[in-house]
Formats: structure tokens, sequence, C-alpha cells
């Protein structure tokens, strides 16, 4: 897991507070790398948040705009994310395929901070993406929701509010797929 600081503003103080629940479970190691059976959010590093999406407008690797407001309607697996990070290089795999098993039902969104967008279309090369990548040149959209770890993955429901938040990376597909189907569990509540 990389440190980085993007909190730059108070108001992210609220994720902050939130995320500091989700820490020590992300460094002791209690995310299911083993395969074992997936119960609950819990084996797989998940801690359960309850707080509005701060909303964004970043360009994307495909082309214009991605505003995360206009993807309610569906569930939001917000990953953050950027180059020099190893545990982010080696969960991308797993994202896209669940961008492609969830198509239609749930949205992925790996935001990239502060890699230039050159760098960023030479690691995806010519890939046919299942998923969305957006740039946060400058880390404003990374302050607000106070990354300090990457990746991080936020879980947001179809009402743009955040269900589930990760720090640490995913260990297979079936770990990304059970956060998906436990965000869309509580979305159905």
């Amino acid at each position: 897991m990389n440190t980085h600081s993007y909190l730059r503003k108070p108001s992210a103080l609220l994720i902050v507070a939130l995320l500091a629940v989700a820490a020590p479970l992300a460094m002791i190691g209690c995310s299911n790398g083993g395969g074992s059976t997936i119960n609950s959010p819990a084996d797989i590093g998940l801690s359960e948040v309850q707080i509005a999406a701060p909303d964004f407008t970043l360009p994307t690797l495909a082309g214009g705009d991605l505003t995360l407001s206009d993807l309610q309607g569906r569930v939001v697996l917000l990953n953050f994310w950027h180059l020099d990070c190893s545990p982010c290089k080696e969960e991308m795999p797993y994202l896209d395929a669940v961008g492609k098993a969830y198509e239609g039902t749930a949205h992925v969104v790996v935001l990239n901070i502060g890699d230039s967008e050159s760098s960023v279309r030479g690691y995806f090369r010519d890939a046919d993406l299942n998923m969305q990548v957006p740039f946060d040149f400058d880390g404003k959209v990374a302050a607000e929701y106070s990354i300090g770890f990457t990746p991080t993955t936020f879980l947001i429901d179809s009402n743009g509010i955040i269900r589930f938040a990760k720090i640490g990376g995913f260990h297979n597909y079936d770990e990304v797929a059970a956060a998906i189907e436990f965000t869309l569990a509580k979305d159905a509540a």
C-alpha cells in the first residue's frame, strides 16, 4: 500500500474519520487473500460507511468528461490509484473483469491521481477496458475523499451514498465481485 496525502481541505475530515476505522483493518491484513469463503464485508476489509459521495467532473482516458452524479441509478465502485503503486496495478485486472461481469448493474471507475495522460495511456496501451478511467491531475478529488493510501476504494449505492470503504488492494476477482454484491444488497434494502 502506498501512502500519499492528498488532504488539503477541512471538509474532508469526515471521510478521514471514517477511514481511520478502516486503516487498522487494512494494516493487519483482514483481507481475504487466501481464497476462503467471504461471508461479510469485513472478510475483505470493507468498512461500512453512510455518507454522500462528493461529486466531481473529470476528463477521462476515453475522451470527454465523467461526472460522478451522472452515474446515479447504478452502484459505483470508485477506486483511487496511481502508477507508482504496485498493489494498485495488481488489482487492476480484477477491477476490469468485474466491470465486464457487472456491466449494466454497476460502474467501475478507476480514478488516477496525478499521473500524466500519456503515462496512463501507455500503461493501458490498447486494452479494451470495461471500466472508466478519469484523471485527477492535481489531486483535488483525492483531497475531497481524504485519500491517504492507495489503492483506496469506495462503493457507492445507486443514490450516491458511500456504503463501504476499503483501504488497500483487492487480492482476487472474488473479493471485488463480493464488494459489488454487498453494495447491491445494501442498495436493495
